[in-house]
């Protein structure tokens, strides 16, 4: 019989946990959870990451109104709309309907359809700067 101790390394932010320190501190810094995180979105696309204080305020209550001022304010970028939605911790929120049920909030927001409406823009954009 083989007995063998390994080191489990946790986000700080999230419940994202690995065998490896390197990997666990690589997604540390760019983890929506992490109120100084830096977008790797952004980075990527030169665009300016906005303040998540000021990306919070832009969600508001998290109604569809909510969603477009922090798409505008965000360019865009999901991961920034994401980070601000978590951190918001609106989607924790209870509320109750007509009849006393209890319901978990919902900011109708799809991560995955954001993600691939931004690599859309960015790969378009690239492609008219390379052909123009």
């Amino acid at each position: 019989m083989r007995k063998k101790q390994v080191w489990r390394y946790y986000c700080d932010y999230c419940k994202k946990s690995g065998c490896s320190a390197y990997h666990i501190k690589k997604h540390e810094v760019s983890c929506t959870n992490n109120p100084e995180r830096v977008c790797g979105f952004c980075e990527f696309d030169n665009m300016a990451q906005q303040p998540i204080g000021d990306l919070i305020k832009a969600l508001g209550c998290g109604d569809e109104g909510g969603v477009k001022n922090l798409r505008d304010l965000s360019d865009g970028c999901p991961a920034c709309m994401l980070a601000a939605i978590r951190q918001s911790k609106l989607q924790l929120k209870e509320l109750k309907d007509e009849y006393g049920f209890i319901f978990n909030f919902h900011v109708p927001f799809d991560y995955q359809e954001e993600k691939v409406e931004f690599w859309k823009c960015v790969n378009d954009t690239r492609v008219e700067q390379h052909f123009y």
